[in-house]
């Protein structure tokens, strides 16, 4: 064995290189189910950025892709998916909008967070890392009164609702409250399974927009939940799309709620008085008082 080979063989194995974050965004984000378009993912994968501050319990980081209108009265939508980590779908429907909006020139300025909690993604568990429910975890007013109130009296203690141990202690929901804070959303979509339903915390719709896939119907709020926190206590609407279990064959329903979307968020946010914003006052005095079990599974 000559010198040189000696010296070799005592050279430890270089490190493997870090994945990229566009590589990672694309490699989650195909394994997903659902009709996809790898060149369109790929596209909007190399876009993708983070936040300092977004990083989950485990130190995964969280992405997220923008996608700016050219309109100056653009309305800014933020799109959180896979808040829980066991409703893959919902990781589904978050791809094909940044997919979508690669190809299109949006009327609105959109922020589409698709993996917000990975830790649970890895695991299958709608639960991040530390076993918190991230969406009975945003500080909302009620939560030190009633979070874990509630959630001993209407679930048993169910550890899939785990509100935690204080308000807004996750790093995965600090990272949302940073999204609502630097972007100041106008509109926030959250999507989930599997009530098959959709469910909006807004102001009263004279006449809800027409949507085959899923029917409209509201499930109430919680102390801890991002429907609580950003409609009740700052009026700013939350449309949170309950998907079925298994996705359908095309992307289609979803294409033209992206288009509903994007009507409601215009007529919602505007200060009209044909629809008020107080009408949802009344609910939200409620908070204080143990409101109706949620349904199974419910968000």
């Amino acid at each position: 064995m000559t010198s040189t080979a000696v010296a070799d063989a005592n050279v430890p194995a270089a490190a493997p290189t870090p994945e990229s974050l566009a590589a990672r965004c694309e490699r989650e984000l195909l394994s997903f189910p659902g009709p996809k378009t790898p060149e369109f993912v790929k596209a909007a994968c190399a876009k993708v950025v983070k936040k300092d501050e977004c990083v989950s319990a485990e130190g995964v980081e969280i992405y997220h892709y923008d996608k700016i209108s050219k309109d100056p009265k653009a309305k800014k939508v933020l799109v959180f998916s896979l808040i829980h980590g066991d409703e893959t779908p919902a990781g589904s429907v978050g791809r094909y909008w940044m997919e979508r909006l690669e190809g299109i020139d949006p009327r609105n300025t959109w922020r589409v967070v698709p993996v917000l909690n990975p830790d649970g993604v890895k695991r299958k568990t709608r639960t991040n890392a530390n076993k918190i429910d991230l969406n009975r975890n945003f500080p909302t007013k009620d939560w030190d009164e009633m979070a874990q109130k509630l959630w001993k009296a209407h679930t048993s203690s169910n550890p899939r609702r785990f509100p935690g141990q204080s308000g807004g202690s996750e790093p995965e929901v600090k990272c949302a409250l940073k999204h609502i804070e630097d972007f100041a959303p106008d509109f926030i979509v959250s999507i989930h399974t599997p009530l098959k339903v959709l469910d909006f915390d807004g102001p009263s719709l004279k006449k809800k927009p027409k949507f085959d896939y899923l029917p409209w119907k509201s499930l109430g709020t919680f102390p801890g939940s991002l429907g609580r926190y950003m409609w009740f206590e700052r009026k700013t609407p939350v449309l949170t799309m309950e998907l079925e279990d298994r996705l359908p064959g095309t992307y289609q329903p979803f294409e033209s709620l992206q288009d509903i979307i994007g009507s409601l968020t215009v007529f919602e946010t505007d200060d009209s008085p044909a629809v008020p914003k107080k009408a949802a006052e009344p609910a939200a005095k409620k908070s204080s008082a143990l409101p109706a079990a949620p349904a199974p599974g419910s968000r």
